[in-house]
């Protein structure tokens, strides 16, 4: 990963080079190994370019088609 220091404070940066809003299904499967090598879930997200949030849903998908865990009514099933 690229860096580089801030201007004003000198404080060494990572260079964003991949932004993405979304994740696919290679994405979220890419995330699902990458949790099974031992990343964490904010190591992961730095790696997609993504945030936590998106990671964290990825890797709740794991039991299912990729739709989420909530199912069609947007509530969470008990059982």
């Amino acid at each position: 990963m690229a860096t580089y220091y801030h201007p004003v404070t000198g404080v060494l940066l990572n260079h964003i080079t991949v932004q993405r809003s979304n994740l696919g299904w290679l994405e979220r499967e890419t995330a699902r190994l990458l949790r099974r090598d031992g990343l964490s879930q904010q190591q992961i997200a730095a790696k997609l370019g993504t945030n936590q949030g998106r990671v964290n849903e990825a890797l709740a998908d794991d039991d299912d088609d990729g739709e989420g865990s909530s199912g069609a009514s947007g509530q969470a099933s008990l059982f």
